[in-house]
């Protein structure tokens, strides 16, 4: 099907240049002006879409190339999408893409799969003449001529008046406007990114306030004929999506979370109603009326942050019901579940508040015991783990579902896009070695790894290949249970998440 979708890609020549913060800018000054917005991030980053979701209430979603192919991702982008205006903030430089060496699942790859016209952020601090050269540069790589317009960031006025002339005289190219650097407006980072956006002061009245300026110094008009020139798509709907928009990743102005969190629940409503239909999944699937959808327990707060919507779209598309709960708050689990997932995040920041929620810690340990399937990755896992050593070096207890010691090494350990094939070992819900093709999924999966610990019991019932061909051993599996550090894109392979929806209703028509 073809679909009129205006977009527009939020690009940098390199890390740190300030896109997050002018993706978040302009999504505000365009909310404010009434426009539905669809947010979406390049890459496998956790942090941004945070940042699209939780300041402006736009649930926004990851496309990935090393994930999904050419066609997959044009229709992971066009699912549900009804936007007046799709932002997609880009990832590291413009044409940095798996290896450093490559252009492939760079952001300008992406950029030419989705034909997306793309706004380059410059950092201009410290800098003058020099940015034409920079700019001319990344122009005379943009082969398909997708560069439509400059934002100079971390610039004066009086210099940016000097120098937009001259750079569009010299490279060809509009400069649409600048942003000023002001110290009430930054956002922080550390070791894996930015910092959240719960964990930043004023981080709403920040992101007012940015919105506020850009709208000033920003030509908006300009910006938003750049993405309505953007020319029709052709895509195919992907496994998973719903019928009519539902599941749209759109958001309206005025938004909030609690919108974000309504039109979630809408979707999930939808997504109940289409299973009911005609699936537009790959594999047949069961009946599943609402009293037979297993229920799924997923950790989220603080600690446990990290997951994919188009993971947890694909488990409800799937039959599963989500549910939400708190390792660090919570005394114990939700009622009546069928099955655990607990993504990636900061573990070893609420270490401390984690070991102090011993009864909680003692039913998980219970319940997996008893054989309630469960997914781990990550923060996650070291979570299941029998102790944490943090950076200072102190130990607290974990969950013990693995016998083993998480620990902080101080540095990237493993670090990068991996495909994870089945090797057919696998590790019990104790976490010693087994043998045998016991585990609910045995086939390929692609994900990555970023993290700065280390576990003494990794497992070995996978072998992950990263981009450059260097191999090595991850996961502790069993028929109920896919435990390891490697971050999974489910919709890579949509197997993985039929496979554990079928385990949690095997659970669940187990108990009655």
């Amino acid at each position: 099907m073809k679909k009129k979708l205006p977009r527009l890609v939020i690009a940098a020549p390199k890390s740190g240049s300030g896109k997050t913060l002018v993706t978040i800018s302009l999504m505000g000054a365009f909310l404010s002006r009434g426009k539905k917005l669809a947010g979406f991030k390049c890459g496998p980053d956790y942090i941004d879409p945070m940042f699209h979701k939780k300041i402006l209430g736009i649930i926004s979603r990851n496309l990935d190339l090393f994930f999904t192919d050419e066609e997959q991702t044009r229709a992971i982008f066009a699912d549900g999408n009804d936007a007046e205006l799709s932002i997609i903030e880009g990832v590291m430089g413009l044409y940095d893409g798996t290896g450093g060496v490559s252009e492939e699942a760079s952001t300008y790859h992406l950029a030419k799969t989705l034909s997306a016209p793309i706004v380059l952020v410059v950092d201009a601090k410290g800098i003058g003449l020099s940015l034409a050269a920079e700019i001319q540069g990344f122009l005379g790589m943009d082969s398909a001529h997708l560069i439509k317009g400059v934002i100079l960031n971390n610039i004066p006025k009086s210099f940016f008046e000097l120098i937009k002339p001259v750079i569009e005289e010299r490279c060809g190219v509009a400069v649409l406007g600048y942003f000023p650097f002001q110290k009430d407006i930054e956002i922080e980072s550390r070791h894996l990114g930015l910092k959240l956006p719960d964990e930043i002061t004023g981080i709403k009245e920040m992101a007012a306030k940015a919105a506020e300026k850009i709208a000033k110094t920003v030509d908006i008009d300009a910006v938003l004929k750049i993405a309505e020139g953007a020319g029709e798509m052709e895509c195919l709907l992907p496994p998973g999506s719903a019928p009519d928009g539902a599941g749209s990743s759109a958001a309206s102005a005025p938004s909030s979370p609690d919108a974000s969190a309504a039109s979630a629940a809408s979707a999930a409503s939808a997504a109940s109603a289409a299973c009911q239909q005609e699936s537009p999944l790959p594999a047949s699937l069961p009946p599943c009326a609402p009293a037979d959808r297993p229920r799924i327990a997923v950790a989220k707060d603080q600690a446990f942050c990290f997951y994919y919507e188009d993971n947890l779209k694909l488990l409800e598309a799937f039959g599963a019901e989500i549910v939400d709960f708190s390792p660090i708050h919570d005394q114990k689990l939700p009622s009546d579940i069928d099955g655990l997932i607990f993504g990636g995040g900061y573990p070893e920041f609420y270490a401390e508040k984690l070991s102090q929620n011993s009864a909680i810690m003692e039913e998980i340990r219970q319940k997996i015991a008893g054989g309630l399937p469960s997914l781990a990755e990550c923060g996650g896992f070291m979570y299941l783990h029998k102790s944490l050593k943090n950076q200072s070096g102190k130990s607290f207890q974990m969950a013990g579902v693995i016998d083993g010691e998480t620990f902080y090494t101080g540095k990237l350990v493993r670090f990068g896009y991996i495909t994870l094939e089945s090797q057919g070992a696998a590790g019990g819900a104790g976490g010693t070695s087994g043998s045998g093709t016991n585990c609910f999924f045995t086939g390929k999966i692609k994900g990555h790894e970023f993290h700065y610990f280390d576990s003494s019991l990794n497992g070995c019932s996978f072998k992950a290949v990263k981009t450059n061909g260097k191999e090595y051993e991850l996961a502790l599996t069993g028929k109920n249970h896919f435990w390891s550090f490697a971050h999974l894109y489910y919709p890579s392979n949509p197997d993985f998440a039929k496979g554990f929806v079928e385990k949690c209703r095997e659970f669940k028509d187990g108990k009655k």
